[in-house]
């Protein structure tokens, strides 16, 4: 039967931090490596970030270019980066026209008594009735695009 005080533990603990890290160091892994310059110092505190970071910048582009180009057949590609879709996001905005619910309409309502309540109101830009999927009914209420 041994007794160990906290100290001798703390002390263990101690000896077994110093000699992972000291393993740590000999082995060269685990060491902080710059991005740019692969200096032993954070990427924040490279000397060199100025004058190498455009260079930098570039090299991640093209390694960043090389990943995307080299897809799979089939594989999902996001909306954002599709060839031949635009680049902004303008396509996918919101439309901002102020819209007016209007709700218990009976299921024989269809799109044209809609618009053709609406019109002597204002120009319609857009009715959406919504429809159930299976039978074609309207639902009870319909959208109003100013």
């Amino acid at each position: 039967l041994t007794l160990a005080t906290k100290k001798d533990q703390q002390e263990k603990k101690d000896d077994d931090v110093a000699d992972k890290l000291a393993k740590l160091k000999s082995s060269g892994q685990g060491m902080v490596v710059c991005r740019i310059c692969k200096g032993p110092h954070w990427t924040k505190q490279c000397p060199y970030k100025d004058t190498l970071g455009v260079a930098f910048d570039v090299q991640q582009e093209d390694t960043n270019l090389i990943k995307t180009s080299h897809r799979a057949p089939g594989a999902y590609v996001p909306p954002s980066i599709r060839k031949g879709e635009p680049q902004d996001n303008q396509s996918r905005q919101r439309e901002e026209n102020p819209t007016i619910r209007v709700s218990n309409l009976a299921e024989e309502t269809s799109d044209s008594d809609l618009i053709d309540l609406f019109k002597p109101f204002g120009p319609v830009l857009r009715v959406y009735l919504a429809k159930d999927k299976n039978t074609g009914i309207s639902k009870g209420f319909c959208l109003h695009y100013l």
